[in-house]
């Protein structure tokens, strides 16, 4: 009798899991709003900043830049006060090196205090700019590292514009969003087939766990970053019951850096991107149907958490 119940029990689970084999891999958005937007960039926020977000926008140089301009703008018109004016130079430092320039402007003048800092970007190669609003403060990222943190000078109030504008060869995103979140975190999160779900964060020390739970809080599956081990880790639970970890694959995250996690459920398996590259597949070990809660924990600082649907291109 019991061999039938576990042969029953493993032909149930078999059906809801279907044959991986059957499913075509799909090429999906690096990230969510990614297109190609006209230059010079510049567009209207439709709800004010707020401490927590990230601003974050990612595109190509020129072969040959000479400069790129990041700002912040308290209104529309031409002479508007700049809160954050970003400047990537490419024609000053040591040997063309370039420097990154923080700066503001306000009533038609130049704050005096302009700040410089070496520039990691290079020319004719992708840049990823993000600038994180804290309290009293702009953290920013250039190619995930923190450059640098600059106070604010004048009050985030009234900011209803953002520009880009330079030698740049392509923008393909720009997106704000994102908040102060807990940790642990842990939120309402039915990751349905043909739905992803997009974690950026940067780590704080050797573990971060990204746990996805069905109704009764048994994990759907567990994506676990481990810097101290230099592995990601995948496993799922089956009647409560831990499966065989899965650990190929090369680690490709650095501590200090921001990461990206996006995980797309497919019908036959979570499809698993890392900053934008196809990393592994996980087949699911029970209905793709089951993900309630997310839970994100560890050493960890959150920027943003987003569910969309997630259609191939």
């Amino acid at each position: 009798m019991k061999t039938v119940v576990v042969l029953l029990c493993c032909l149930q689970l078999a059906l809801c899991q279907g044959d991986p084999k059957d499913s075509k891999e799909v090429n999906y958005k690096k990230y969510i709003g990614e297109q190609v937007y006209n230059l010079p960039f510049k567009t209207r926020v439709s709800e004010p900043f707020v401490v927590g977000q990230t601003i974050h926008a990612v595109g190509t140089l020129n072969e040959k830049p000479t400069r790129v301009d990041f700002n912040f703008h308290k209104g529309a018109a031409k002479d508007a006060d700049l809160p954050l004016h970003f400047s990537i130079r490419f024609n000053e430092g040591l040997l063309g090196s370039g420097k990154l320039v923080y700066n503001t402007y306000e009533n038609g003048n130049w704050s005096e205090n302009e700040q410089r800092i070496s520039n990691p970007f290079k020319a004719g190669e992708e840049f990823d700019l993000r600038v994180r609003i804290l309290e009293n403060k702009f953290q920013v990222f250039a190619n995930r590292k923190e450059v640098g943190t600059f106070e604010q000078r004048l009050p985030l109030d009234g900011i209803d514009h953002v520009s880009i504008r330079g030698d740049l060869f392509k923008l393909r995103l720009f997106h704000y969003g994102g908040r102060i979140f807990p940790n642990p975190y842990m939120a309402v999160a039915e990751l349905l087939p043909g739905k992803r779900l997009d974690i950026s964060a940067l780590p704080t020390g050797k573990r971060v766990n990204i746990n996805l739970y069905r109704e009764n809080k048994e994990y759907a599956l567990q994506i676990s970053l481990r810097y101290g081990e230099g592995a990601i880790v995948r496993n799922a639970m089956t009647n409560n019951v831990w499966g065989k970890e899965e650990r190929e694959g090369t680690f490709p995250l650095t501590k200090g850096e921001i990461f990206d996690v996006t995980i797309i459920n497919e019908e036959f398996s979570y499809q698993i991107f890392v900053n934008g590259k196809r990393f592994t597949t996980f087949a699911h070990r029970g209905s793709p149907r089951d993900v309630k809660t997310l839970e994100i924990d560890g050493d960890v600082e959150i920027h943003t958490v987003t569910i969309n649907d997630a259609p191939g291109i």
